[in-house]
């Protein structure tokens, strides 16, 4: 993702957890803006689209073991990716031959991990070029989207 941005394609975002920096390809959420603010519709739509996203996650694991944390999968990313597509399109073909969804709930597997990590806002340009960027594309998403 963060050579997709150097190269101009910058439409895509990862969304991550507050444990991660926030870059201007990867999307974190803010830390308790108010409700009913763009910041506030933000973190909302923010929450929901990673809940989506780890629900989906999670009945791909229960699907496909193969997935799980401690069944990793040790392949170069693009192999990895592969074998994920092939996971996503049998799921789909299962959906559409109505065979059920796996019962087997995953633990400590699947978590969403929203936790706020405080950030020192001193000298940031100088400190941390990368942060003050993504804070700028997170600001312009905010302004196109949740005003």
């Amino acid at each position: 993702m963060e050579q997709m941005n150097n190269e101009g394609m910058r439409s895509y975002y990862l969304l991550g957890d507050s444990g991660y920096a926030l870059r201007p390809w990867l999307m974190t959420p803010l830390n308790n803006p108010e409700p009913n603010t763009p910041e506030g519709r933000y973190n909302e739509w923010f929450s929901k689209t990673r809940s989506l996203i780890e629900r989906t996650n999670g009945l791909l694991k229960m699907r496909f073991r193969c997935l799980l944390k401690h069944r990793v999968l040790h392949y170069h990313p693009i192999k990895a990716s592969k074998i994920i597509n092939a996971c996503v399109i049998l799921h789909n073909i299962c959906i559409k031959n109505n065979v059920p969804e796996p019962i087997d709930e995953i633990t400590n597997d699947v978590g969403l991990g929203m936790h706020y990590v405080e950030e020192n806002h001193l000298n940031l340009q100088q400190v941390n070029p990368a942060l003050l960027a993504g804070r700028r594309m997170q600001h312009q998403i905010i302004n196109n989207y949740f005003m």
